[in-house]
């Protein structure tokens, strides 16, 4: 039986802080368009959601140490009842920030990978 979408699911999060430069909007950008293109079905289903954070605002600041991030990343993050179970922070999305073919492609190839090892 598979379980519960709204239980268990994966969470592509973008982590940000209030002040942002232009490669940072990009990674959002392109990491949001590579999500929405290449899972709609997921997405659709609840099998995948996409949330944008500003570690900055609220009680937000838990998820830098949590996933150990040190400036704005992309974190899948498997969760079951709501806790984290596994992550995978997606740390080239800056270096592959100027090519955006190979930029979504690897989104893509990460969050495929990622949604298929938690099923």
């Amino acid at each position: 039986a598979k379980p519960d979408a709204r239980s268990h699911h994966v969470v592509a999060y973008y982590f940000h802080t209030t002040q942002r430069c232009a490669s940072c909007r990009a990674i959002e950008a392109n990491a949001h368009e590579a999500i929405e293109r290449g899972f709609a079905a997921e997405l659709g289903d609840g099998r995948l959601e996409w949330k944008v954070v500003n570690l900055e605002v609220g009680d937000n600041a838990h998820f830098a140490k949590d996933f150990g991030l040190y400036t704005k990343s992309l974190v899948l993050v498997d969760e079951v009842a709501g806790k984290p179970a596994k992550w995978r922070n997606l740390e080239k999305v800056w270096q592959l920030l100027q090519d955006k073919p190979k930029f979504l492609e690897y989104v893509r190839r990460e969050t495929r990978q990622f949604l298929d090892e938690r099923s």
